[in-house]
């Protein structure tokens, strides 16, 4: 189970709330496209729902009723704007008349118990997955501001498309076998974390979250993090950032993965860099980064992982290696 917040105009979150359902924007751009599809792939059935209405609050809370689907009809305020990206809600636990307000979650981010959300990103974008300790905060706050229980309220005009499209990932590659777009990459992992797959790869992981904020003007590709319970006590004891490149990986883009790696440990492990696990993935590796990551294991006793990606164009679909790196 994930969790996330969606940002909506008054009149679309009318919408949202009386049809239980939501769109995410039809971009112009297909690198915008790739992004946004790479978003709403990591929506699964029975994820949390808040939504966050611009000078009033976050509001919650739902639950994501089934799969994600593509859906161009007018359903909302504005005609002229297609929202096609959808998925539909409905209600869960209670209902919240009185939402969070702004001044709350940015004290939460101050106090650094809300990180995932940012209203000033380096990328606009309305959908942010958040963890569930996040989530917590929020409905903790919920819960403060509405002391009284009242019963969830339904769905008074439940919407039902006509048609379930299916959302695609566009694996076309171009020349030398590089996706056109980071952004596809990005799509393609997240459809297969959030349904629980490559676990052999990466760990077994409780959390995928995917372009998210951090404090230095840029943004992670992918977020894991790693829970454990033992003997019905829930550990977690592992967080994996992940860095893609279309093509080539970089001694920037290695760099660039080592700074995340320092500030996931500063800000969430207690400086622990060895709950840390970064993970480059692109199509290939310059001889920088595989000298770099050879010459960091055997003197630190700790590596970057360079995995390689490669489209299988007959079958439309992504296989993962590791490389070889003595």
């Amino acid at each position: 189970m994930g969790a996330h917040i969606f940002l909506v105009s008054e009149n679309n979150f009318e919408v949202c709330i009386r049809r239980g359902v939501y769109g995410c924007v039809m971009p112009s751009t297909e690198w915008n496209k790739a992004e946004i599809i790479a978003g709403i792939l990591s929506i699964e059935p029975n994820d949390l729902v808040f939504f966050y209405v611009k000078n009033r609050g976050v509001y919650g809370l739902w639950r994501v009723a089934d799969e994600v689907y593509f859906d161009e009809s007018k359903v909302w305020s504005d005609d002229k704007q297609l929202f096609p990206y959808s998925f539909s809600f409905e209600s869960t636990v209670g209902h919240f008349p009185v939402p969070v307000s702004l001044s709350d979650v940015l004290d939460l981010r101050d106090k650094g118990r809300i990180w995932t959300f940012d209203l000033n990103p380096v990328q606009q974008k309305n959908q942010y997955k958040i963890t569930i300790d996040e989530a917590r905060e929020l409905l903790r706050l919920l819960l403060r501001n509405n002391p009284i229980r009242q019963s969830p309220v339904g769905i008074p005009d439940p919407y039902v498309p006509s048609v379930r499209g299916t959302i695609e990932v566009d694996l076309a590659s171009s020349q030398g076998g590089a996706l056109r777009y980071e952004g596809w990459l990005n799509a393609w992992l997240m459809r297969s974390l959030a349904r629980g797959g490559l676990k052999a790869l990466f760990g077994d992981y409780r959390e995928c979250l995917n372009l998210v904020p951090t404090t230095f003007n840029k943004v992670m590709d992918i977020f894991l993090t790693h829970v454990t319970t033992v003997d019905s006590i829930e550990i977690l004891h592992k967080y994996t950032c992940i860095e893609l490149k279309a093509d080539r990986a970089n001694e920037q883009d290695l760099a660039q993965i080592l700074r995340y790696e320092d500030w996931l440990a500063r800000r969430l492990a207690a400086g622990d860099k060895e709950m840390i696990q970064s993970v480059l993935v692109a199509r290939r590796f310059a001889d920088g980064v595989i000298d770099y990551v050879r010459n960091r294991r055997r003197i630190e006793e700790k590596t970057v992982r360079l995995i390689i990606y490669r489209v299988d164009e007959s079958r439309q679909d992504i296989e993962l290696q590791e490389s070889a790196v003595a």
